[in-house]
């Protein structure tokens, strides 16, 4: 699949199911397909070409998949957008942050990699017009989901970020590598003061969720997994606002 270089397209990363449902309804004229497994859907947002993909939960094999896409389609810039879990206690369950620095937390050796400066000011500069809460900082990327209120905190202190997430370093350090602007914005589903569900426990080997085992992570915290659906709506309508924001830029 190739695309015609056009300074309007707009390549958005989303990883998980609900990230990739909101933001393909914002586009219309949508043409899906799947390669490799990653789920594409091509839009417009009013006169502007969208190119929205799936890495799925964790960006499992993603970004050499990325990789390739990117040798064969032209954008202006690509932003990861989705869900975080916050580190900061200062940051609330619906609030977006804008990366200026993500680092890899996946292993012994912390990697980072900066995001497009002015592509991130123009980011702030939007979400401050559409009077919506917005932070920036430093984000990080793990190998699994961090669940337990003691550990975030543990991680803001030790990495000096204020959000984590399990995808972005790898969509960041790709399009870095094709000097592509880019940016991660994401928008606060869990607050770091407070415990989660084991959702690592209903999470497979690919990334994909086990709804049973889901279920059943669901029961063992019963508060923490009570707290999480009743920010759910909040959180939804937040990445939506967050999205339109984004694709307005």
């Amino acid at each position: 699949m190739r695309s015609q270089a056009n300074p309007a397209n707009l390549c958005l990363v989303t990883a998980v199911d609900v990230e990739f449902k909101t933001a393909t309804s914002l586009l219309s004229q949508q043409f899906r397909l799947t390669e490799s497994g990653f789920n594409i859907c091509q839009g417009f947002f009013g006169d502007r070409g969208v190119t929205i993909l799936q890495c799925g939960m964790g960006a499992y094999g993603f970004a050499e998949w990325l990789n390739l896409h990117l040798k064969n389609n032209s954008y202006n810039a690509l932003i990861v957008v989705g869900l975080a879990g916050a580190l900061d206690s200062e940051l609330k369950a619906g609030d977006a942050v804008i990366y200026d620095l993500c680092r890899d937390g996946r292993g012994e050796e912390c990697h980072e990699v900066r995001c497009d400066e002015r592509l991130a000011e123009s980011l702030r500069e939007t979400f401050q017009l559409a009077s919506l809460r917005s932070f920036h900082g430093t984000g990080i990327t793990v190998s699994r989901i961090i669940t337990d209120a003691e550990d975030k905190l543990q991680l803001r202190e030790t990495q000096q970020a204020i959000a984590v997430d399990m995808e972005s370093f790898e969509a960041l350090r790709v399009a870095a590598e094709f000097g592509l602007p880019a940016v991660a914005v994401r928008v606060i589903s869990d607050e770091a003061i407070h415990d989660l569900p084991d959702f690592n426990y209903a999470s497979e080997p690919d990334g994909k969720i086990n709804y049973q085992r889901l279920t059943v992570a669901m029961l063992r915290r019963p508060a923490a997994s009570f707290r999480f659906l009743a920010n759910l709506k909040l959180v939804l309508a937040a990445l939506r606002e967050s999205l339109q924001v984004v694709l307005r830029v």
